[in-house]
């Protein structure tokens, strides 16, 4: 069900250079775009569907995503969350990456109902392995399984705590990887819900490959 009251934040600002293949989000799975996949999908939960993508590809990404709100991105992932943060109308935020287009709708769901008693919830995959963490290359702390897990996307906040967020953060001179490491640093409760395999975040050669054979859990 679609609420009203939901926006979704779709970062894809950034030119894939980690990739090579060119930005990101006009890359093509089963015969479409990633932008398309992942909005397509936003749309199924959220009353408005935000898009920041290079400001060079406006009009081309505004034409391949009728009835979204399309804007240019900032210099970094952060920086485009900030500016979809502030178009927004919503009373809550879906913030997810256009790197994840495999993340299905009922996860979608899962996180923004997490986060509507706590105001602010993210996906997170079991390692399903103890966690190492690390220091100057060694192994300092193990994490058991069972307390560990690792981040995905979608992340869902109210947005007003979002805004609050990225202003502390902006103040201090901070950028996260995570837009939940946001709530983390604050130490502000945040609920953790069950990710997904297939959720695999595209960033590599080698993510590109795997996404190829995954197309069928696109839909």
């Amino acid at each position: 069900m679609v609420e009203a009251r939901i926006s979704a934040l779709l970062p894809a600002g950034g030119g894939g250079t980690r990739l090579g293949l060119g930005d990101k989000g006009f890359l093509e799975l089963a015969g479409k775009p990633l932008l398309h996949w992942v909005a397509e999908k936003a749309r199924q939960v959220a009353g408005e569907v935000l898009v920041a993508v290079p400001g060079e590809r406006l009009d081309e990404a505004r034409a391949l995503l009728p009835g979204c709100v399309v804007i240019a991105g900032g210099a970094t992932r952060h920086a485009s969350v900030a500016r979809l943060v502030d178009a927004a109308s919503g009373d809550r935020v879906l913030v997810h990456d256009v790197a994840r287009p495999f993340a299905s709708v009922g996860l979608m769901r899962a996180v923004l109902a997490a986060a509507a008693g706590c105001g602010c919830a993210g996906a997170m995959l079991d390692p399903e392995v103890p966690v190492a963490r690390l220091c100057d290359g060694r192994v300092v702390e193990a994490l058991a399984r069972s307390e560990a897990a690792i981040f995905q996307a979608p992340q869902a906040f109210d947005r007003a705590l979002l805004l609050r967020l990225l202003r502390e953060a902006d103040q201090a001179g901070w950028e996260p990887q995570s837009t939940l490491q946001l709530a983390v640093r604050a130490g502000i409760p945040v609920v953790a819900v069950p990710g997904e395999k297939s959720n695999i975040k595209i960033t590599s050669a080698d993510d590109w490959r795997l996404a190829q054979l995954l197309e069928s859990h696109l839909r």
